[in-house]
């Protein structure tokens, strides 16, 4: 008999809290199967069963445990029953033929689930296919967001964590399928009466947020629709307040040879670079001393490490926010990101963007040219950890200065690292040490 017990999660706590039990008091487990969260001061760790057998809960949800303490068993698999001989087949009697043969059936991709009485999916073999577990901060953010439980049920994961849940709402609800075409030449009386007795779709709710259309007179003005990418801005940074403990440090540059450098490559390039894609270069550059600023939260615990730095950044020029990628930066030299990032702003202006422009980004980079921009905040997007604002350069005495500030999940980055990772960005940019890119 195997026993689960809980490790030393956080060493400022000698106690925690078993928040849930995600596998209910004799129930079978596998050994990769979570089974508890437990409650730090800090986090919420999840632990593994470990083992393969029948879980026996040891203390109930909600009670304290320490490090150390058991508060499982895993007992083996019970033997199954001996199966018993089969009957003696009865003497055959003569039959009468039947004039056909009975229907035969084949087993259907889905069957009745006795619950509901909805369709519940099937696995190759004839049962039914298991459910991803859901782990409790990631079922609360789903109620938080109301989030469609199928399109939970659909993610390619075994377990759904808080990340997973984040980024299926960034990517905001799919479009409504439309509705299935009639495949007969013509309609029949009872398909025309199938029609009529269709119900009209539902009208949604308004938002809380929208101003109701009686109050539009009060106020004295007219209703204004937004873009569908102004939309998408919205719910990113609605989703990025709701979900990141964002924090912001921001450091003064003096980035006077920097931008001596920016023109002399323009020149010599024949092509336009500025401060922009320099930092581009310099951000990308710090991903193997700084990997948690490039990460990806998967859980309270664990985080996703990039193999290179995708590095998005910001394309404002009226006609919508768009935040494409320079994937794989760091093996890019100057005159590369300067034309990625000239060809970006060609598609910005006649709206040539496709998806793949966008996917794979793990830090961003946002542009603030305005003159007499001094400081900018950035959110930092959903299954991200940083993102950097860059202000227009500004005469400061003898110097050209700029504030390059940078926003960060507080769950994978703290403070120290920030300002090590700033410092490094002056470093590089004072320097202006672009010398073979």
């Amino acid at each position: 008999m195997a026993e689960i017990r809980v490790p030393k999660l956080n060493t400022n706590d000698s106690a925690y809290v078993l928040l849930e039990w995600l596998v209910a008091d004799g129930a079978p487990v596998r050994g990769d199967d979570v089974v508890a969260s437990v409650e730090t001061s800090k986090t919420v760790e999840e632990l593994v069963s470990g083992h393969d057998g029948i879980l026996v809960q040891l203390i109930p949800a909600g009670a304290d445990c320490t490090p150390g303490q058991p508060i499982a068993h895993i007992t083996p698999h019970p033997a199954p029953p001996p199966t018993p001989p089969p009957p003696t087949p009865a003497p055959l009697s003569p039959t009468p033929t039947p004039a056909c043969a009975p229907p035969s059936f084949a087993l259907p991709s889905a069957v009745p689930s006795p619950a509901s009485g909805a369709l519940a999916a099937v696995s190759g073999d004839g049962l039914p296919a298991k459910a991803p577990l859901i782990t409790a901060p990631a079922q609360a953010l789903i109620d938080e967001l109301g989030i469609d439980p199928a399109r939970v049920r659909d993610l390619p994961v075994k377990v759904v964590r808080r990340a997973d849940v984040e980024r299926l709402a960034a990517a905001g609800s799919p479009p409504p399928r439309p509705p299935a075409s009639p495949t007969v030449e013509g309609p029949s009386p009872s398909a025309e009466a199938s029609v009529a007795e269709t119900p009209p779709p539902p009208v949604p709710a308004a938002s809380p947020t929208a101003v109701p259309p009686a109050s539009v007179a009060a106020v004295g003005g007219s209703v204004r629709g937004l873009s569908g990418n102004q939309q998408a801005v919205g719910r990113t940074v609605s989703l990025s307040h709701r979900t990141i403990p964002a924090a912001y440090t921001a450091i003064k540059v003096d980035v006077g040879k920097a931008t001596t450098t920016a023109r002399d490559l323009t020149k010599r390039l024949r092509k336009l670079v500025g401060l922009p894609d320099l930092l581009i270069a310099a951000v990308a550059r710090l991903h193997q001393d700084f990997p948690l600023c490039f990460a990806t939260l998967m859980d309270e615990g664990t985080a996703a490490v990039p193999d290179a730095p995708n590095v998005g950044v910001t394309i404002d020029l009226g006609t919508g926010l768009y935040v494409p990628v320079i994937r794989d930066a760091h093996g890019k030299g100057i005159e590369e990101i300067a034309g990625e990032l000239a060809g970006f702003r060609r598609l910005a202006q006649r709206g040539g963007f496709r998806q793949e422009h966008f996917d794979g980004g793990n830090i961003v980079v946002t542009l603030h040219h305005d003159r007499d921009i001094v400081m900018a905040i950035p959110i930092v997007f959903p299954g991200q950890a940083c993102a950097l604002a860059l202000t227009s350069p500004q005469r400061e005495g003898e110097r050209t200065v700029a504030v390059i500030g940078l926003a960060y999940d507080h769950r994978l980055v703290n403070g120290r690292d920030a300002v090590l990772f700033l410092q490094a960005l002056k470093e590089a940019l004072e320097a202006a040490s672009f010398e073979g890119l």
